[in-house]
């Protein structure tokens, strides 16, 4: 029996829906918040299986370590497991996951026993990623890992001149939040940062981004010369329990501009799987993150792990960031499995879409019913709904699947119409 606990970090409800797509049969699903019945019916309905059969377990006070080992947690979870042989599959090996299988009488394998020690921040804090990818040979963008102001000073001065534009990163965040980008051009967006400052005076932009990216938790960022690019991508793995590694799928990061004039960032579109990449830097690619793979499985890491790059405009793969725990990838890949088979990546393409105008659950699968887009099996293609927020705080997540790229777009244009006048839709006329 696997017992799935979403600690993916966030407790936003579109992250924590779009985990479910993890689930079988038999399943005991720790989540941090009530999930969507609609939603959680459709994902079974598209896998095969029936709700009845998985095990909601929601813990509202979150999944943080401290929470996980609260004692009403873990005696519903005793109840729900009963006498069967169990395991924990969390989206993040933690400390607190690791007390958790001690409290309910589970083998402690060599993977939790490497995160009882805090093991997986080796690998998820960016500092450490640039000396642990230096050592095992990655190519990666000039830099430095600086722990005072003075220091970040120097760092921005020395690396800048390399491509007139450093990112400041720092040590801990997500999704590019924590990375300021310092340049010598335009202060336009640019890929991967959350902001763009103008370098006209270098000290006085350290100086204020050392006070804040920096606190009590947090007296370490990271400077890097930032590259122009023209693919952004990542690699995912699963080391086993053994310290076998796998590779499971790449893909490549899809962004676009902000159609407010005034946003600082570029809006991230979503994943597409598989990676398109020249053949040349493909290989090299998953050459190099190999190695940062067995890296991580040497040092006693077990789980998914992430590792993600970019090809320069001059031709150069770099590496910049490595994520031991579930990737925002994993569930587009476990539902491309699932719904087209292991080999999906050899004739299919899929395509997410994190930017869909958010609708309730019901009212977005009648769209996609009465558009013909809904994901038929028969055809190989469609739309499928990843996640979702109910309470339409946030788009909703879909992907489109199609057996080209070129086919996957005139899908997505079809889905961004749709849902932009669901009325029609919903009476008939927006059929087409």
């Amino acid at each position: 029996m696997r017992i799935l606990v979403l600690n993916v970090g966030t407790a936003a409800a579109r992250a924590i829906h779009r985990q479910l797509w993890m689930i079988d049969e038999g399943d005991v699903v720790v989540s941090p918040i009530a999930v969507d019945e609609t939603f959680l019916r459709y994902v079974c309905g598209a896998l095969g299986i029936d709700p009845d059969a998985v095990r909601l377990v929601v813990h509202p006070d979150g999944l943080t370590d401290p929470a996980l080992v609260a004692p009403g947690l873990v005696a519903r979870l005793r109840a729900a497991v009963g006498d069967a042989d169990a395991y924990l599959a969390p989206a993040a090996h933690t400390e607190g996951v690791a007390a958790l299988a001690g409290l309910l009488g589970l083998p402690l394998g060599p993977g939790l026993r490497f995160a009882a020690q805090r093991g997986p921040v080796l690998l998820n804090r960016k500092s450490h990623f640039r000396q642990l990818a230096v050592g095992a040979g990655l190519p990666v963008p000039d830099g430095s890992v600086v722990t005072g102001a003075r220091a970040l000073t120097d760092a921005v001065a020395r690396h800048l001149p390399r491509t007139g534009t450093v990112v400041v990163k720092r040590d801990d965040d997500l999704g590019g939040q924590g990375n300021i980008a310092v340049t010598l051009g335009p202060t336009d967006p640019l890929p991967g940062v959350a902001r763009t400052l103008s370098a006209a005076d270098p000290r006085a932009a350290a100086e204020s981004l050392w006070a804040e990216l920096t606190d009590a938790d947090n007296r370490l960022l990271v400077v890097e010369s930032y590259h122009p690019a023209t693919h952004s991508f990542y690699t995912e793995y699963l080391i086993a329990e053994d310290g076998g590694v796998t590779f499971l799928n790449s893909g490549g990061i899809r962004r676009c501009p902000d159609p407010d004039p005034d946003a600082e960032e570029l809006v991230w579109v979503g994943l597409e799987l598989p990676a398109e990449l020249p053949p040349g830097a493909a290989s090299r690619a998953l050459t190099a993150a190999a190695r940062m793979v067995a890296l991580a499985a040497a040092v006693g890491y077990r789980g998914h792990i992430n590792v993600d790059a970019i090809l320069t405009t001059e031709g150069e793969v770099l590496f910049n960031e490595v994520n031991a725990r579930w990737g925002g990838s994993l569930a587009l890949h476990t539902l491309g499995t699932r719904l087209l088979g292991p080999n999906y990546a050899d004739h299919h393409v899929i395509s997410g879409l994190r930017d869909i105008t958010p609708l309730p659950v019901a009212e977005a699968l009648r769209v996609l019913d009465a558009t013909g887009l809904a994901f038929s099996a028969g055809s190989g293609e469609g739309v499928v709904l990843v996640g979702c927020d109910p309470r339409l705080g946030a788009p909703l997540e879909c992907v489109a699947i199609a057996p080209s790229r070129a086919r996957a777009r005139q899908i997505e244009d079809r889905l961004r119409r749709a849902v932009a006048r669901p009325e029609a839709v919903a009476s008939g006329r927006g059929r087409r």
